[in-house]
């Protein structure tokens, strides 16, 4: 029993550290006052929402940040000819930052940026005079980036066709066409991890979309099998089985740590092997929740353009797949070994169609995610 307790205690602090372990920093802050108007910016390292209210007697603003740490300081910030008498923060629970500003009794303040955002920009002002709220410029914001993985290539052909047809032409084809698609909508950076006929090893397609801190990965291939009737579109997210064993190389390769999630992991005083396995554990199990749901999008799309091979999303243990942060999915276009889809999908026309079904299928995602800058 007293073991059992030991082992509750050490989950405990376990879990305490762990939702210390924000996603978010507040890098900075900055109050610059003009025209009767004193216009507050907090600036965060990503994307993220907050929460704005205000308290009277005295009179308060107070901004919560969800999962949130504060990495500035307040000390250099001058509150000279400003609405702002002082300026406080803290952590009124666990993983949330509060930052209250004391303001004169008769300011109200208006929210002069996007909901979620980088930057949030506060002007305040005074009810008895009427002003002209600053305009700030739109902050410049981070693109969402979608990797785009045409299977194969060079010295690996992939699967043929009784026709003649190489997988990896068919693979690039649509990647290029579902680049363009998506390089066309405002906010969105569409990537290939391959735009010729080379080879590009597996992990080398995993490092760059690491390098390019990509939202999405989606591999595109197309199938064979022994069976020449089979047929019809596939999605498949990563296996649990796939999960475990790159949790364990990424547990052996201490360079990675500070890469998971946007949680710098080197700053955690704890950096036991427990406390680092629990924490990659949690980030794959979001992630193939999101690929999951990625993946149940897709083939709803696929299906306007052909028939479905496996009716919901498949999990296997693909290599391209084992981001541990990076919703990832696999879409098989359809089977090379069958001769009637070899003949679709060696036809441009159908290959534009495929691509823009997997267009959709990422825009209503990241729609329904609140990462909508895609356009309709």
């Amino acid at each position: 029993m007293n073991k059992f307790k030991k082992i509750i205690a050490c989950f405990i602090i376990l879990f305490s550290v762990i939702t210390h372990a924000e996603n978010t920093k507040l890098i900075a802050m900055q109050i610059a006052h003009k025209e009767s108007a004193t216009q507050v910016t907090f600036v965060r390292n990503q994307l993220d929402t907050q929460r704005i209210f205000s308290l009277s007697r005295p009179k308060r603003l107070v901004i919560d940040f969800p999962r949130t740490r504060f990495t500035t300081s307040i000390k250099t910030i001058s509150l000279t000819n400003t609405l702002i008498k002082n300026i406080r923060y803290g952590y009124p629970k666990s993983g949330t930052l509060r930052v209250v500003l004391d303001i004169n009794a008769n300011s109200q303040f208006k929210i002069l940026s996007p909901s979620y955002n980088t930057k949030l920009i506060i002007a305040i002002y005074s009810s008895a005079t009427q002003t002209t709220l600053i305009k700030p410029s739109a902050p410049p914001l981070r693109p969402i980036v979608v990797v785009i993985d045409p299977g194969h290539g060079g010295k690996d052909p992939g699967a043929l066709g009784f026709l003649g047809t190489k997988e990896k032409n068919v693979t690039l084809a649509i990647a290029k066409q579902l680049v363009d698609l998506l390089n066309q909508q405002p906010r969105v950076r569409a990537l290939l991890t391959r735009r010729g006929d080379y080879f590009v090893p597996l992990r080398d397609r995993l490092k760059l979309a690491r390098k390019a801190n990509a939202n999405l990965f989606i591999a595109v291939h197309a199938d064979s099998y022994f069976n020449t009737e089979a047929g019809g579109a596939s999605v498949y997210a990563l296996s649990q089985h796939g999960a475990t064993s790159e949790a364990a190389r990424w547990l052996a390769r201490r360079d990675n740590y500070s890469e998971l999630g946007g949680v710098d992991l080197s700053e955690l005083t704890d950096q036991s092997y427990l406390l680092r396995s629990v924490l990659i554990d949690l980030a794959q199990t979001a992630t193939i929740t999101d690929s999951l749901r990625l993946g149940t999008i897709m083939l709803s799309k696929l299906r306007t353009v052909t028939t479905l091979h496996y009716s919901r999303v498949e999990q296997a243990p693909f290599m391209v797949l084992k981001s541990p942060d990076i919703p990832s999915i696999l879409v098989e276009t359809g089977f090379l070994s069958n001769t009637k889809e070899e003949r679709h999908l060696r036809d441009k026309n159908y290959q534009t169609k495929i691509a823009q079904a997997i267009y959709d299928g990422i825009r209503i995602y990241l729609q329904k995610n609140s990462l909508d800058h895609t356009g309709t």
